[in-house]
């Protein structure tokens, strides 16, 4: 029988890629570590780790595709311990993750209102890239993350909350700021700041391509922030589908939303979820909230309109 505490001294010992490390995190002794390794891969019938001298403990494969499974295994239990009709009250978290260009925008509003809803919960979020969210949530490091939704060939539950049109940015004193709405070609005569994320690089550059334009390539930043400053100190114009809710740079000069004229597909915003292991009560619950945030937002959207930047 695969017991709790074997799964937890496993975790631990994978993370810290070692049973010496795990052994001072978790406050016990190492062979307590190293006898439940062994207990499990004698009931899983295979290594889990290959061991290198003085390298400590690396995962196999057959160790890299459990360790994911007993991640979820824990999370299930503590949810378990932690529901209001098990044991009210009880602390626990969730592990949730979130786009770095989306997160400074939706995520502190989607994670106030969550702890109001439910106080002993604790939200333990990350940020990274869209590759990186896809692997943590496979890993099992974090059971939902927010991101737009580019195809990555992944196949697994990935839900849809809002949908966000490329918008142009521009200095307030720009000779494009006065006009309601350009086209690509018009676009690609300015050097273009490019947002330099993995694959959301890819995106932007897909919708000149889509319109048969090219663009002037001019510097790359891997920030909202620094691609609306240097905007805001005319070193070139931004595509972009995050919209800010400030009117001007971190550094206190005037940008201007510019719409495309162009029939241009919308980037999405989802939240996904491990693909072969159930989530808990928790983080189902933080799900309700980003539903409920982002439906609220797109009622309002329309009505800050030009405020965003």
């Amino acid at each position: 029988m695969v017991t709790v505490r074997q799964l937890s001294y496993f975790v631990a010992a994978a993370e810290h890629e070692g049973t010496a490390q795990a052994a001072r995190a978790l406050h016990v002794s190492q062979p307590a570590i190293s006898v439940a390794i062994r207990q499990l891969e004698e009931r899983v019938g295979q290594p889990l780790f290959m061991r290198r001298h003085a390298q400590g403990l690396v995962l196999t494969q057959a160790g890299r595709d459990k360790l994911a499974e007993a991640r979820s295994i824990l999370s299930q239990i503590n949810a378990w311990a932690a529901s209001p009709g098990v044991s009210s009250g009880r602390q626990t978290f969730v592990d949730v993750g979130c786009l770095t260009t989306l997160g400074p925008l939706y995520m502190p509003p989607i994670i106030s209102a969550f702890r109001h809803s439910h106080p002993h919960v604790e939200v333990r979020m990350r940020e990274g890239d869209i590759e990186e969210l896809h692997r943590l949530v496979d890993n099992g490091l974090i059971e939902v993350a927010l991101l737009y939704d580019l195809d990555l060939g992944r196949t697994g539950a990935a839900e849809t909350v809002a949908e966000f049109q490329p918008y142009v940015l521009v200095p307030a004193s720009h000779p494009l700021a006065d006009k309601r709405r350009v086209r690509l070609q018009d676009v690609a005569a300015w050097p273009l700041i490019l947002i330099n994320l993995p694959h959301s690089r890819d995106y932007f550059l897909a919708l000149f391509r889509q319109a048969g334009v090219t663009p002037t390539l001019g510097m790359e930043a891997r920030t909202i922030d620094m691609v609306r400053g240097l905007v805001a100190n005319g070193l070139g114009i931004a595509l972009l589908t995050t919209r800010s809710r400030s009117g001007v740079s971190e550094d206190g000069l005037p940008l201007a939303i510019v719409e495309l004229e162009d029939a241009l597909p919308p980037q999405k915003a989802a939240i996904i979820t491990p693909r072969q292991f159930p989530i808990t009560w928790m983080a189902s619950a933080f799900i309700d909230h980003v539903r409920a945030h982002f439906g609220q937002s797109q009622e309002t959207s329309s009505a800050e309109g030009q405020q965003c930047a």
